[in-house]
């Protein structure tokens, strides 16, 4: 009998909630302060139980920097290493998220468009979580009312640190953990400035990234200007298919005549400074967003160096410059990037000359790149890439010969390519 009365208070106690017991038991993942006003889920948090046990969160509650708070009513708990969304609106928040159910509010207030302090408080007031966030600075653009959310990087890092938080999928990923997005439609390349001799005029590739062809009769490409408009004609982008919407037609047909998959004009340009690129489908709400820079780490020669932003990886952080690199002299409008530029040499865009190939090295996990004529080894770039123009992996430089493990690779034919003093040379090699 005794045996059992031990085992019994074992059980209740394994089903008891437990209250926070420090700071970050309890964390802020995600924040929503400043939708589109076409997908308008109202502000919002995301918290994430870090601990192995259920937490009560009765009578916790939200403040921001104006000191309105929110408190969380009774019956409300957070499962083990589970996520709780704390919505200003809730008509707002399911309108656009129905599937969510893990939601509590209304708060009924919300967060700054500019900065912000919100901070998270245990029923005995005990500070468990606070992120001072800003519009500004490092802290990611995509999130300041061009569809995308904060995401924590780092559940263990410095909440305050911008560099923690990138902006996420369009729309964000309330109540759950961050997955890679899977968009339908990306700007896969954008030329914001071109060189003064190679003035194409500014122009933006779409790309269809999903299964289904897209009519795109009345989608519309803004900038960051809600003025500037441009409404697209009757057209259907088929998988696969890239589109060119350029600034200036006659310009752009100059520097790029044979290539034929191309709109416009949308009269109004880019900033070489940065700014957002949206693009809306036919009911006006927004689809898609970029913000770019001209600093790093954006690459620096697509402002008037004569080169292209090119995406990396589409299922990247797109408001990530390390997710975008400078592409070939003048991009590759209307098609896959081709790592070899078209075959364009080293002396055809600099008086440098510099030499790289590809060698076999003894294992065939190995190949060896050779490289001569580099000024400067720390600014040099190599990287692998597969016959769709997708980046496989990056390896640093430091010397005129440097070797590439290629064990992970599936057999195949791959490009190595390298970038150093502004020149873009590539080599073909086998795997197998």
């Amino acid at each position: 009998m005794k045996k059992y009365f031990l085992f019994l208070l074992t059980a209740i106690h394994s089903i008891n909630f437990t209250e926070a017991q420090s700071l970050h038991d309890v964390i802020i993942t995600e924040i929503n302060y400043n939708s589109d006003s076409t997908v308008n889920s109202g502000n919002w948090i995301e918290i994430y139980n870090s601990t192995s046990n259920s937490i009560n969160l009765v009578d916790w509650f939200v403040k921001n920097n104006n000191n309105d708070f929110y408190t969380i009513g009774p019956g409300v708990s957070l499962g083990a290493h589970s996520y709780l969304v704390l919505a200003e609106n809730i008509f707002e928040f399911s309108s656009i998220f129905p599937s969510v159910t893990n939601v509590n509010g209304p708060m009924n207030f919300g967060f700054s468009n500019n900065n912000d302090n919100i901070r998270l408080y245990s029923s005995n007031s005990m500070l468990i979580s606070s992120v001072a966030y800003a519009d500004s600075g490092q802290w990611p653009k995509g999130a300041d009312g061009n569809g995308r959310t904060l995401e924590l990087l780092n559940y263990n890092g410095d909440q305050n640190d911008p560099l923690n938080w990138f902006d996420g999928c369009m729309f964000g990923s309330p109540g759950v953990a961050y997955t890679p997005c899977n968009p339908e439609i990306v700007f896969s390349e954008i030329n914001y400035k071109s060189a003064p001799t190679m003035d194409a005029g500014d122009w933006v590739e779409l790309y269809n990234v999903s299964q289904s062809a897209i009519n795109l009769n009345q989608w519309s490409l803004k900038d960051g200007e809600d003025t500037d408009i441009y409404y697209l004609p009757n057209i259907t982008l088929q998988p696969g298919d890239y589109r060119v919407l350029c600034q200036d037609i006659g310009k752009f047909v100059s520097r790029h005549a044979t290539v034929g998959n191309i709109n416009g004009p949308f009269g109004f340009g880019f900033s070489h400074k940065g700014e957002p690129i949206r693009l809306f489908d036919a009911n006006g709400k927004l689809t898609f967003s970029v913000v770019y820079d001209n600093k790093s780490p954006w690459a620096t020669t697509p402002d008037s160096g004569g080169y292209t932003l090119e995406l990396s990886n589409i299922h990247g952080h797109m408001d990530d410059g390390t997710n975008w690199f400078a592409g070939c002299l003048e991009g590759s409008p209307g098609e896959v990037y081709d790592p070899n530029c078209g075959g364009n040499s080293a002396e055809t865009i600099s008086e440098n000359v510099i030499h790289f190939n590809i060698l076999n090295s003894l294992s065939s996990d190995f190949v060896v790149a050779e490289i001569s004529g580099i000024k400067n080894y720390s600014s040099t770039q190599l990287s692998v890439y597969d016959l769709t123009g997708r980046k496989i992996l990056s390896v640093p430089v430091s010397n005129s010969k440097t070797e590439i493990n290629i064990s992970a690779l599936v057999d195949g034919i791959y490009f190595a390519s390298l970038k150093a003093d502004a020149i873009f040379l590539s080599e073909k090699f086998l795997k197998q």
